[in-house]
C-alpha cells in the first residue's frame, strides 16, 4: 500500500520550487483526480508493455509479474453460469459485468462440463481471448475445435459477455474466469466528490516500490495542466529511467 498523504506531499514537492512555492495552488480534488488517472495510466502500460522502458508487459519478469499481483482475482473469486445463446454454433455465454470486484482485463479461464454420466469435467481454454474474425476458422480446425475427449475450448469477449464453444455433445455448466480488476479509488478527506459524497480516506493498493512511477505519471499531467514546464521536462526524463 501507497500511504495516501505520502503522495499528496511529494506532488507538491515535485510540482514547486520550494524556495519560492510556485504552481502550488493545487485543490484536493484535482490531485486526487490525477492520481486516479495516473493509477489508471499505470496499470495499462505495464499489462501491455508498449509504454514501458522495456517494452515487456504483465508476467513477461519477475518484477512486472509482482507488480500488479495485487489486482488479480483467482479463478474461483470469478465463477459465472453459462447459458447457450447459439445452438447452430453451440455458443455459451456468461455475463462479466456479474463479477466482483469489477472486471478490468482477462487473464486467464476454464469451465466445467457434463457429458453422459461423466460430470463437472475441467475443459481448459487452449489459447488466449479469440479475435472475433477468427470464430470460423478456430470451430472447423482439428487442432482448436472444441473438444471434451481433449478437454480444450477457446473463448472471446463481446458486448461485456465471455462465449465458450462445444462440438455439441457436451454441456458446460460454469465458466472460472482469472481476471485484473480495477484498483481501490485513492482519495482523501476533505472535499465533495462528484456524486455529492464526502470524500474519504483510501490509500493507493499498489506496492509500495512502485510509488515514485505513479507519482511521476501524476506530476506530468498537473504540471501540463498549470504549464510548468520544468516539472514537465523532469517527469519525463524520470518515466524513462523509472523501470
Amino acid at each position: 500500500m501507497i500511504p495516501v498523504d505520502s503522495l499528496l506531499y511529494k506532488i507538491d514537492q515535485k510540482l514547486n520550487k520550494l524556495s519560492t512555492n510556485e504552481h502550488q495552488q493545487i485543490a484536493l480534488e484535482d490531485k486526487i483526480l490525477a492520481l486516479n488517472e495516473a493509477q489508471i495510466k499505470l496499470i495499462k502500460q505495464k499489462v501491455d508493455g508498449f509504454s514501458t522502458t522495456s517494452g515487456l508487459g504483465l508476467d513477461a519478469f519477475k518484477k512486472r509479474y509482482e507488480d500488479l499481483q495485487r489486482l488479480v482475482v483467482n479463478y474461483d473469486d470469478g465463477a459465472l453460469p453459462l447459458t447457450l445463446i447459439n445452438s447452430q454454433i453451440n455458443q455459451w455465454q456468461a455475463d462479466i459485468t456479474a463479477l466482483s470486484p469489477v472486471y478490468m482485463f482477462y487473464i486467464d479461464s476454464y469451465f466445467l462440463a457434463n457429458k453422459g454420466r461423466c460430470e463437472n469435467r475441467t475443459i481448459w481454454i487452449n489459447r488466449d481471448l479469440a479475435k472475433h474474425g477468427d470464430l470460423n476458422i478456430l470451430l472447423n480446425n482439428v487442432h482448436y475445435a472444441p473438444s471434451f475427449e481433449y478437454q480444450e475450448s477457446f473463448n472471446f469477449l463481446g458486448t461485456d459477455e465471455i462465449s465458450v464453444f462445444t462440438d455439441g455433445t457436451f454441456t458446460p455448466t460454469d465458466i472460472y474466469v482469472s481476471y485484473m480488476r480495477y484498483p481501490d479509488y485513492i482519495n482523501k478527506t476533505g472535499y465533495i466528490m462528484l456524486d455529492g459524497n464526502p470524500s474519504f480516506d483510501q490509500d493507493c493498493e499498489l506496492e509500495l516500490y512502485l510509488e515514485d512511477e505513479i507519482l511521476d505519471l501524476t506530476v506530468q499531467n498537473l504540471a501540463m495542466y498549470t504549464e510548468n514546464q520544468s516539472a514537465v521536462e523532469s517527469s519525463i526524463y524520470r518515466i524513462k529511467t523509472n523501470e
